[in-house]
């Protein structure tokens, strides 16, 4: 019977874009909120397999075949991995990923009213556009010259469990993965005055090439500011990556009022802006699939000038939505405005170590503030 209300489900938004019908199914009241190990779970497993064989991508597991060799399963938990084959470097590969698990009924609000968190943004988004990357790969005419390996991580919400495995028992070598593109909550918004902002952290792990291709892939599409891996405070797939010498980035609207909570549905997807992550997500892979090997970078600087220019830029755009916040929550954004703003006044040349803490105990602070108050994805503002 769930089998049949997935069909109806994909039957209703068929006229949709892809992108939308995958995130309507995955973050679906049928899929239960997705936790480990539930129902839910392994209906979004038979979903997301069935969109990469769609593509032509094969199972990564060689010690199972059929559906099973798309599953990696681990303690409580499966990866679903897929390979689209390289044409002349098949043995370098390039992962995009991102977790499809969510948290079941376990969130805020959670109650008789709506017991189910859906997890749209957070992350059927970053699943879907993980697909999409590798549908548009796989369109490649005569294929991608390396191989690209579609990951999507389970129990992430348990503390990045899932990738965790992967990279202690990859599936294809770690040595010759070249680079790791993550997707974690897409198509959201944190204010009004920030619905053409989002982040890509941690690109300096893949030195200079990395940086100028994500930079490159960006250009005006979206206003898609670059930060250190640090201010994305470990808290997604990324950092295991990083943690085995892997090149990586890791693409996200950060954390708004809607993160964990029963509101974060469908309704608050910001559909444009996910078409452009997308976009910028394929011209990367497509770039890192053709060109140079980025080389890892072993211990870069915790934030630099740049950081504070990218943070400037952001909080002089949420200063305008100042008054949507509490008396105090004011006067913290506005120090943090105040302070990031002396730091780039003060030019690169001055950029030191007694700029690093209050930078980053501000950007904290404001995550921690902007993911306050009621849900809103902003679309109407």
């Amino acid at each position: 019977m769930r089998r049949l209300a997935i069909v109806a489900i994909v039957a209703v938004v068929s006229a949709c874009t892809p992108l939308r019908v995958h995130v309507t199914v995955l973050a679906s009241d049928t899929f239960g909120g997705r936790n480990n190990t539930t129902q839910g779970s392994a209906e979004s497993q038979h979903y997301i397999i069935q969109q990469l064989k769609s593509f032509g991508a094969t199972g990564t597991n060689t010690a199972a075949t059929g559906d099973g060799a798309f599953k990696q399963s681990f303690t409580d938990g499966t990866n679903i991995v897929g390979v689209i084959p390289g044409t002349e470097l098949p043995n370098e590969y390039v992962i995009v990923g991102g977790h499809y698990d969510h948290l079941g009924s376990t969130c805020r609000g959670s109650g008789a009213d709506d017991s189910i968190c859906n997890g749209a943004t957070d992350n059927a988004t970053g699943a879907a556009a993980t697909i999409e990357v590798g549908r548009a790969i796989s369109a490649i005419p005569g294929g991608p010259r390396r191989s690209v390996i579609i990951a999507l991580w389970d129990r992430e919400e348990d503390g990045l469990l899932g990738s965790a495995y992967y990279v202690a028992h990859p599936l294809v070598p770690n040595n010759q993965t070249i680079a790791y593109v993550n997707f974690d909550i897409q198509g959201a918004n944190l204010l009004p005055s920030l619905r053409n902002s989002s982040f890509a952290v941690g690109s300096e792990t893949g030195g200079a090439r990395l940086t100028n291709a994500v930079q490159s892939a960006i250009g005006t599409k979206l206003g898609t500011k670059l930060v250190s891996s640090i201010f994305g405070q470990g808290r997604s797939d990324y950092v295991n990556f990083t943690s085995v010498a892997i090149p990586n980035v890791f693409f996200s609207d950060s954390t708004g009022p809607c993160y964990h909570t029963v509101k974060d549905e469908t309704a608050i997807v910001d559909w444009g802006k996910l078409d452009k992550q997308v976009a910028i997500a394929t011209a990367l892979t497509k770039d890192l699939i053709a060109g140079t090997a980025p080389t890892f970078v072993a211990n870069p600087p915790l934030a630099t000038y740049a950081d504070a220019v990218a943070l400037g830029g952001v909080v002089d755009q949420a200063i305008i939505d100042i008054g949507r916040f509490t008396p105090a929550q004011q006067t913290q954004l506005q120090q943090f405005h105040d302070d990031v703003n002396a730091v780039v006044a003060a030019g690169p040349a001055q950029f030191d170590d007694s700029d690093i803490g209050p930078l980053l105990s501000g950007a904290a602070g404001a995550v921690n503030l902007l993911t306050s108050g009621t849900c809103d994805g902003f679309l109407s503002q």
